[in-house]
């Protein structure tokens, strides 16, 4: 291990190394370069500036999948039909919901940003909007939220289900919604669900990053995984927290929102930028080379999935002592 890790704790790297609860973030770079719009097919060029008409911008996703013309117009010719086409039997609204909550629980704080921005646009303007404010989408994202609409209801019942668990959604929640929707909406709910399954895939797993526009929309997508993870104890945990972190990554974000809403204090190691911090992370994880990177007490527990892990199973607040431990 790196000498300098006790440095880390004392913070002796500088403004990289702190004790924080900020969690402001700023656009990224992306790992590849974002393509030339004007390299793409004519016909396909149109549907894009379509696109950037209908959001107001032109979305990183997009900038990126460019490199791959023919993906790109499936990936677009797929979200119209199942977001928005004429044939469809669910209403656009409620997918719409639907895919801000899907987001959400597969923890895409990008694609979340997006359906945000898409409920908050004004009903009055070109393209898609639902005329949302904030709460709203708090009120959606929370973990009780239930519709009053019988349909609905069934609708977001098995989107949670199926995004928690594609392999195990209970019978029950079966059974409601093939006794309140038609076979075709039945086809068109899973369909949604799944469909943002991969696009929330694909923006996380290549760090997509969050447009300048929509930074604050994705820190709503923290509410569900909170409302999820719980609340810390009656009294701060004592334990010792570290967390590496990069400036722009949004598991970094939730991960901090997590441990904030624990009532720790903690220390935040930013390592972009900072090749001592850099490798001291991989020194003390032994390799890791991706961030979040948490430490309590000294114990390496991983990242954002780790720390997810730890807090469902009930095991993260007996390492912060937020509980007391079972006896050996």
């Amino acid at each position: 291990m790196l000498n300098h890790c006790d440095g880390l704790r004392s913070n002796t790297l500088g403004t990289n190394a702190r004790k924080i609860r900020d969690m402001s973030d700023l656009e990224s770079d992306p790992i590849i370069p974002y393509a030339n719009p004007e390299t793409l097919p004519p016909p396909l060029k149109a549907k894009i500036d379509e696109y950037e008409k209908r959001m107001g911008f032109l979305p990183n996703a997009l900038k990126l999948y460019m490199h791959r013309p023919e993906i790109l117009k499936c990936l677009v010719e797929l979200n119209n039909t199942v977001m928005r086409d004429d044939s469809g039997h669910l209403d656009q609204g409620l997918k719409r919901r639907i895919a801000a909550v899907c987001s959400a629980l597969n923890h895409s704080p990008y694609c979340v940003a997006h359906n945000a921005n898409t409920l908050k646009t004004s009903e009055e303007a070109d393209g898609e909007g639902w005329g949302y404010q904030d709460e709203d989408v708090r009120a959606l994202l929370n973990p009780d939220y239930v519709p009053d609409d019988p349909v609905e209801a069934a609708c977001f019942a098995f989107a949670r289900a199926a995004t928690r668990d594609p392999s195990d959604v209970p019978q029950a929640v079966i059974k409601n919604m093939t006794d309140t929707l038609t076979p075709p909406q039945v086809v068109e709910l899973a369909c949604t669900v799944g469909f943002w399954r991969m696009y929330n895939s694909i923006h996380e797993s290549i760090y997509v990053p969050i447009e300048d526009e929509l930074l604050g929309d994705a820190e709503l997508s923290d509410d569900e995984l909170l409302g999820e993870l719980g609340p810390g104890g009656d009294a701060p945990s004592k334990a010792e927290v570290e967390i590496f972190t990069t400036h722009n990554c949004p598991y970094c974000r939730q991960a901090k929102r997590v441990l904030a809403a624990k009532r720790l204090d903690f220390l935040e190691i930013a390592v972009d930028g900072d090749s001592d911090a850099l490798e001291t992370m991989i020194n003390r994880t032994k390799g890791a080379r991706t961030v979040p990177q948490i430490f309590i007490d000294g114990t390496h527990i991983g990242g954002m999935d780790s720390l997810t892990a730890l807090a469902r199973a009930g095991q993260l607040d007996k390492m912060l002592g937020l509980v007391a431990k079972e006896p050996n």
